[in-house]
């Protein structure tokens, strides 16, 4: 059982992001928080997983075989992603004071105000969030809009139908007029008002679409001009409903009046001259109805395949108040393991102080590290020090010395390096050098051999093989933040810049 705890242990520490080798020497209050703060960011995995799974359901019309791999994807994404924020978003390991570029000193308990950073870090993870909460949303409570959603069908249907049928229902009255054209070039008064009677139930029918488009196009504005306002009232909501109820009648009276012409159409005839005509301006009609029921059943079929997502994301939040309390909460879930890490911070310091067992050297290193005053003592005592024999619950200040120490430990190696490669370098530019005057001193020494002595010499000075170092301009190297003299100040002149360059001590 003991084992089985402590592996739920390591794996909660793991998905904190912290340092499993530093959390095992803390105190359980500070492993505490941090299985805590691991907790939560496993959730955070676990709801993007179901999140994402939810989404691409959804999108692929129930395709699971795609739906899982996309959720383990995505979350995986999300959750490096907020660990990434998370550890930059983090308090300072330890402040120090040197690094303030203010010029003020900070203090442990100092409150630091958010930088414009902070605040563009904590609000991609806000954005994180809100997005992740929006499929959560639509899978639990996707069914207290579904009334709303069925209007919305309506409304889309009604745009639609009118939107692709209106060049047709133009077709028709262009149609008509060639028609009727025809009917007063070809015959006299009596027999025109005769045909034209005959045909009546056709101009009836397009002068029924056209005033479809009209009265349609008029309700769909006045509905826009409703649904502008976020909030609608008790009239506005009656009067949107009523407006609902006739474009769906509007609708299925057009949708019943193209039925009934199509069946109705055939029984209509007319003899003599415009016969032809007539018969081919009757079959352009029936090929125009038909091509709009066409479009209806396909847009119809459409709009039943659509579950609208989007439209029901955007409903949930107008109308459902639990939808925001569910988007909140995943905020907090994302927002809470960072409040949680600066308390913890409180917390170790806490501890620290609390601990009798804590060796004066030890706080006096710790102090040095917040308020470095003696930057060689601290250098050699990191170097120095066995952090394995250091038992204290501070996480991040041993997480700071370790730091500190592979950091001085590395560059140390860096500049040893760098000195052999230099030494090695100016040795071989000794030898050159050397080799190439070689000739010339040996034609001096036939003409004069005291000045072949005292050019030799000279050059043997020149060409000395020495230990380069690299030289340090900060106390603290590799750290830079306090330089070893004050940067001096040149004036914009020929005299200080010669000054400078002769005169001044490096």
């Amino acid at each position: 059982m003991n084992k089985a705890v402590n592996e739920i242990r390591l794996f909660l520490f793991t998905c904190s992001g912290e340092d499993n080798y530093i959390l095992k020497k803390c105190s359980a209050k500070i492993q505490t928080r941090f299985a805590l703060i691991g907790f939560f960011v496993l959730l955070i995995f676990s709801g993007c997983l179901f999140s994402a799974t939810c989404f691409a359901y959804s999108l692929f019309e129930g395709a699971k075989w795609a739906s899982l791999p996309i959720g383990i994807i995505w979350g995986a994404v999300v959750v490096n992603m907020y660990l990434l924020l998370l550890h930059t978003i983090s308090p300072a390991i330890i402040p120090l004071s040197t690094k303030s570029k203010n010029g003020f000193q900070k203090s442990e308990k100092t409150i630091n105000i958010p930088s414009l950073s902070m605040f563009l870090r904590l609000g991609f993870m806000a954005l994180l969030a809100i997005i992740i909460a929006q499929p959560l949303n639509v899978f639990m409570i996707s069914s207290t809009v579904e009334s709303s959603i069925e209007k919305h069908k309506i409304v889309e249907r009604v745009k639609l139908y009118a939107l692709t049928n209106k060049e047709l229902i133009k077709n028709e009255l262009l149609n008509q007029k060639e028609f009727n054209q025809k009917i007063l070039d070809r015959l006299n008064e009596d027999l025109a008002s005769t045909t034209k009677a005959q045909i009546a139930i056709i101009n009836s029918k397009i002068e029924r679409d056209n005033q479809f488009i009209i009265i349609t196009s008029k309700k769909l504005k006045h509905l826009n001009t409703i649904d502008s306002d976020l909030f609608l009232t008790d009239k506005a909501e009656l009067e949107k409903k009523k407006l609902l109820n006739q474009l769906d009648n509007l609708l299925n009276d057009e949708l019943a009046s193209d039925a009934d012409f199509i069946a109705t159409i055939n029984s209509t005839s007319i003899d003599g001259s415009l016969k032809e005509d007539y018969i081919t301006y009757k079959n352009n009609l029936i090929n125009l109805i038909t091509e709009k029921t066409d479009n209806y059943n396909a847009l119809n079929d459409l709009l039943n395949k659509s579950n609208f997502y989007i439209k029901t994301i955007q409903l949930l939040l107008i109308e459902n108040p639990v939808s925001w309390f569910i988007t909140i909460l995943v905020c907090l879930t994302f927002l809470l393991p960072i409040y949680f890490k600066y308390k913890v911070r409180d917390l170790s310091t806490s501890l620290f102080y609390k601990n009798p067992n804590n060796q004066s050297d030890i706080k006096q290193l710790r102090e040095e590290l917040i308020h470095t005053k003696d930057y060689k003592w601290l250098e050699n005592k990191i170097k120095s020090i066995n952090i394995g024999s250091i038992n204290t619950s501070d996480y991040y200040f041993q997480r700071m010395l370790i730091e500190h120490k592979i950091i001085l430990e590395e560059y140390d190696e860096t500049k040893s390096k760098f000195s052999e490669i230099l030494t090695s370098n100016i040795k071989k530019y000794n030898k050159t050098s050397s080799d190439r005057l070689s000739h010339l001193q040996e034609k001096l020494k036939k003409v004069s051999l005291n000045k072949y002595n005292t050019i030799s010499q000279r050059i043997s000075d020149e060409y000395k093989n020495e230990l380069m170092i690299k030289y340090e301009y900060w106390l603290d190297s590799p750290f830079r933040t306090k330089r070893k003299n004050t940067p001096t100040s040149i004036s914009n002149n020929e005299e200080s810049l010669l000054d400078f360059i002769y005169n001044q001590e490096l």
